[in-house]
């Protein structure tokens, strides 16, 4: 027999009146508790009604193999919706424990009391629980039907502090729990597949099997009856996400509204003077944040080359600015000083540029010289070898402290620099470029998300032809037009000029252009060594110029057919393979890519 003792000075043995002697008040009493074997079942949900509760678990729930001695201990389905068999259960999850099971007697209230001090008749206490409501199965157990209600089960005791008793019944040493997640619900109560599935099928009767038939013809109506799939989720287990408040941020009391003010001492407000503000954010600033503490101790000398690098122009990359400033100055100084000079665009044709305080480009054409173009130069190599992202990172990222070359911000269209991934239309000094820009049509108004004062169609010809011409820089492919013949695999600016040429200049509707076309001359080269499959007759399409520029099949035009010629190459239709030499630094479309590492 195992024996546990109990702490509390008023117990008493098995079957015994409590009794207060001294024999008891100086020890603790000892119960026996018999050897049986008893499992815990911890139902998720508040047991009200036990009839239902057992329900839960099944018509013909087996709980007699939560107590065999198996090897492998058994799980106990749970249904939420028992009347619905097309419902899916939770599974319980064995855990062991030592747990005691006791039993505690308490004699029931009557529910009457009178008035004190007073011989009239009883009256009937609104607040006790009405024991008729309760059934005659359920009312013998006081933990059924939330009848042990902490409030009861005290006065109960304070009624009658002499005539309870306790019984340790066993040990439970097994408990099944549900700490899994209730999967979707495909409800039937409209579907009369699922209903005669339910009906035919899932009590495997066989009588009831054959009468088990499918509709005949084509379903056309609404709701139409599909076959619900036997898992909408594969997560199980709820997530720990282990939420606390972060330890650097401190309590200042309230403030001037009432509020509480909670700063983080660890965050950046020490050197927080500029304004970092969305694209479509008016008005904007015209003077930093304030102007105390770091502020105050800038030296005048660097001041003064920002001041002048902004008289003469008031926009400006962070590279471009950093290489006009002479001297040397630490990363934190420069963070500050060119905070309290300008402030920056956190998206839009002026991205990530410094503009200075009080000038707004948006409100005038003027400033379209100045919009930003954003390109990702590298493929990123964290996670592809064993080398820290630390190390990575600070190999792709240089200071702008070294000066080491002051013109690194300008695109010449024969190399560039690698140290920012940033660049001004301003800054762009390839004839190329130079000719495609200054042909470009102007915008009445500003697009304030992508564009600027450019046609959206003439801004993705520029990132295109740009990021082309990068792409063949980086592989050593770039071919100048004096090449008399022109070289095999190499790109030429009339190459990308007769691609882009299919593309309208004037279109304003959102269209993309695609790389692959402009880097043909590349993917040529690599795949000479290839047999050709010859184009069918129904692959074969005739294209023809329009006169606003688009491009299409014979009697078609428009941006979708400029796509679809690009797409389907009248001398090659071997399909684009991303396993290639130069893949990493393609993407399916043009786009402007986070400059991390130059504007952060």
């Amino acid at each position: 027999m195992s024996h546990v003792e109990g702490g509390h000075p008023y117990g008493r043995a098995q079957g015994s009146p409590r009794t207060l002697d001294t024999d008891a008040q100086m020890s603790a009493p000892t119960f026996q508790v018999p050897e049986r074997k008893i499992v815990a079942v911890d139902h998720p949900c508040i047991v009200v009604n036990l009839e239902n509760g057992l329900r839960s678990f099944g018509p013909k729930p087996n709980f007699q193999k939560l107590v065999d001695d198996v090897q492998e201990p058994q799980a106990l389905p749970l249904w939420f919706r028992p009347d619905n068999p097309a419902s899916k259960p939770i599974v319980s999850h064995h855990a062991a424990t030592n747990n005691i099971l006791l039993k505690i007697t308490v004699p029931k209230r009557t529910g009457r009391k009178r008035k004190r001090g007073s011989d009239g008749p009883f009256s009937r206490n609104s607040n006790t629980l009405n024991v008729t409501t309760v059934t005659s199965q359920t009312s013998t157990v006081g933990s059924v039907a939330r009848q042990d209600h902490p409030k009861t089960i005290l006065r109960r005791l304070q009624d009658n502090p002499n005539q309870y008793q306790v019984e340790a019944v066993g040990m439970v040493r097994d408990s099944h729990r549900y700490r899994g997640l209730a999967d979707f619900q495909f409800t039937n109560v409209n579907n009369p597949f699922l209903r005669n599935v339910a009906e035919h099928l899932l009590p495997l009767d066989f009588p009831k099997l054959r009468q088990f038939k499918l509709g005949e013809g084509v379903t056309t109506s609404p709701g139409l009856e599909i076959v619900p799939p036997p898992h909408f989720t594969d997560k199980v287990i709820g997530f720990n996400y282990n939420y606390e408040q972060n330890p650097g941020i401190i309590d200042q009391g309230l403030d001037e509204e009432g509020e509480t003010r909670l700063v983080n001492r660890q965050g950046r407000n020490k050197f927080s003077y500029g304004h970092f503000i969305h694209h479509d954010a008016f008005p904007a600033p015209d003077r930093p944040t304030r102007m105390d503490g770091e502020a105050q101790k800038m030296p005048e000398s660097l001041m003064q080359q920002l001041r002048d690098a902004l008289e003469k122009r008031p926009v400006w990359t962070r590279r471009a600015i950093v290489n006009q400033v002479r001297g040397n100055y630490t990363e934190s100084v420069l963070k500050v000083a060119l905070q309290l000079m300008g402030y920056q665009f956190r998206g839009g044709p002026f991205r990530d540029a410094i503009v200075k305080y009080g000038i707004d480009p948006r409100h005038d054409p003027k400033y379209r010289q100045y919009q930003t173009l954003s390109f990702k130069l590298a493929k990123n190599l964290v996670g592809s070898t064993k080398v820290p992202w630390q190390t990575i990172r600070r190999g792709q990222v240089k200071s702008y402290t070294k000066n080491d070359d002051p013109t690194s911000h300008i695109w010449d269209g024969e190399s560039y620099s690698t140290d920012g991934k940033l660049w001004q239309i301003c800054d762009i000094v390839d004839p190329f470029m130079v000719d495609i820009i200054a042909n470009a049509p102007v915008r009445r108004e500003c697009d304030l998300s992508e564009s600027g004062w450019f046609l959206r169609g003439t801004w993705q010809k520029i990132k295109a032809a740009m990021k082309t011409k990068m792409i063949a820089i980086t592989k050593d492919r770039l071919g100048s037009e004096n090449d008399d013949p022109p070289k095999k695999g190499y790109i030429y600016n009339s190459f990308i000029a007769s691609r882009l040429a299919l593309y309208p200049d004037e279109s304003d509707k959102p269209f993309t252009v695609s790389l692959e076309g402009l880097l043909r001359p590349l993917q040529d080269l690599e795949n000479s060594g290839k047999r050709r499959r010859p184009l069918a007759l129904k692959d074969r399409t005739t294209v023809t110029a329009t006169p606003d520029g688009s491009i299409g099949p014979e009697g078609e035009q428009g941006d979708e057919s400029s796509q679809r010629f690009l797409d389907r190459n009248n001398d090659d239709t071997e399909a684009f393979s991303p396993n290639r030499g130069w893949e990493h630094m393609v993407g399916s479309d043009v786009e402007d890519e986070d400059a991390l590492g130059e504007e952060d």
